[in-house]
């Protein structure tokens, strides 16, 4: 797992090596450690690995995100996934289809510019 607080002001770029269900939990575990993770937007790069959870998978991550929360969160957070077709692709915007009760605003990008200029607006 990578975190990087490459832009301090906007985001941390999470670049997982792996994309299992455990990975995963891991590694929103390990931003949950951030002191500044309440008030940051969020790049997910899937880009270098293949996403792996299952369907069931998918809600128990939600489940676990919803219940970690920070209730201080500051309420306009973006998070971003970027992916590129394929698998990756359908898991992502299944995810976002599953997770529309949390309160980041989530969006899927094909590349880490476009993310990063979403993130931005």
């Amino acid at each position: 797992m990578s975190l990087k607080n490459i832009d301090k002001k906007d985001y941390i770029l999470v670049e997982p090596p792996e994309a299992e269900y455990w990975e995963i939990l891991q590694t929103f575990g390990s931003l949950l450690k951030v002191a500044d993770y309440p008030y940051k937007n969020i790049i997910w790069d899937f880009r270098n690995a293949l996403l792996k959870p299952t369907y069931d998978e998918l809600y128990k991550i939600k489940d676990w995100i919803k219940e970690k929360y920070p209730e201080n969160a500051k309420s306009d957070r973006k998070v971003a996934l970027v992916v590129e077709g394929g698998l990756n692709l359908a898991l992502a915007k299944e995810y976002i289809r599953i997770a529309n009760e949390l309160p980041p605003e989530f969006n899927i990008f094909p590349d880490l510019d476009s993310a990063k200029d979403w993130i931005k607006q």
